[in-house]
């Protein structure tokens, strides 16, 4: 074991060709890593003596289409390696155990140097192993919602990818928590800082007429569709004033929301899963997304939907 074990971190690139990876027939084959691999391992359990092994990715490089959302955190399989440059990434589904005395043997350089990236590395890797498991039942609510977002993502030239580049977080909040159905479900949109202006809820800016009566109908129900809101959004993104673009970014979370409906296919118990049978939105920015909030309500892994369990025979 290396004796300065201290000068490594989370983060760190290290040269190595290959990560072992174990088959069905108990064999090790050596998955091919011609870009190196980066530490997982958090740096206080690196540093340890005490503490004889650990965790590597390979690293892989994606096009400029798809390094976009990657790098937004929409794959969560899939962190960005700052100092390796834009298309850099972790590559999460290949993680290996390695003995500490590797790295007696390779070339060890930063991956992260910066103490925002260095913070936003170690979130993403724990949130690969720390996801929700939404209910099965909740699943088929959320399907529509990750079609648009992965057809839309990356495509920052389309009207839905450019508002979408805003968001830095989806998340769903079960009101009274997942104990038993109808869950009261609201979808969060939370934008990036200085999208929208702040206003207190009891000052809230006068909804123009125009738009109250584009947007809604007379009872209240969203009349337009999220490309729809969008492409205004975009279009008049620098003349709106900031009351407008308030009520516009709404609509577009109540849009979003407004996706969320299964098909009539899914059985009963999926269709009435959900409280008045619809999934409310909600619109904040990160700086008012409150910790109450954040602890109450889980990160959406649009393209990590997990399917339904199979059905188990009983006993």
């Amino acid at each position: 074991m290396p004796d300065d074990l201290d000068k490594y971190r989370q983060g760190d690139v290290l040269d190595l060709a290959y990560v072992p990876v174990l088959t069905n027939d108990g064999l090790v084959r050596e998955e091919p890593t011609p870009e190196g691999v980066v530490v997982v391992t958090q740096t206080c359990d690196l540093v340890l003596r005490k503490r004889p092994t650990l965790h590597v990715a390979r690293i892989i490089s994606l096009n400029d289409i798809d390094a976009k959302p990657a790098r937004n955190g929409r794959q969560p399989n899939l962190v960005h390696i700052p100092e390796l440059g834009e298309k850099s990434f972790a590559d999460l589904t290949f993680v290996a155990t390695l003995d500490k005395s590797i790295l007696s043997q390779v070339s060890a350089r930063p991956g992260v140097l910066q103490i925002d990236d260095v913070r936003r590395f170690g979130q993403r890797v724990g949130r690969r192993f720390s996801r929700f498991a939404f209910p099965d039942e909740v699943v088929p609510w959320l399907r529509p919602l990750q079609k648009i977002v992965e057809g839309k993502d990356g495509n920052l030239d389309s009207p839905v990818g450019w508002a979408l580049d805003h968001v830095v977080s989806l998340r769903l909040e079960c009101e009274e928590g997942w104990k038993t159905t109808p869950y009261a479900l609201t979808l969060c949109v939370v934008l990036n800082p200085g999208v929208i202006a702040s206003f207190e809820p009891d000052e809230l800016p006068e909804f123009p007429g125009d738009l109250a009566g584009w947007l809604y109908d007379n009872e209240g129900n969203l009349r337009r569709k999220v490309a729809e809101i969008a492409l205004r959004l975009k279009g008049g993104e620098k003349l709106m004033g900031a009351a407008e673009r308030y009520w516009l970014w709404g609509g577009f979370a109540d849009a979003l929301a407004a996706l969320c409906i299964p098909p009539v296919s899914e059985p009963s118990s999926v269709r009435t899963a959900v409280e008045e049978g619809r999934i409310r939105g909600d619109l904040s920015t990160s700086e008012e997304f409150s910790f109450e909030r954040y602890r109450r309500s889980d990160e959406i892994d649009l393209d990590h939907l997990s399917p339904p369990l199979p059905l188990r025979e009983a006993k």
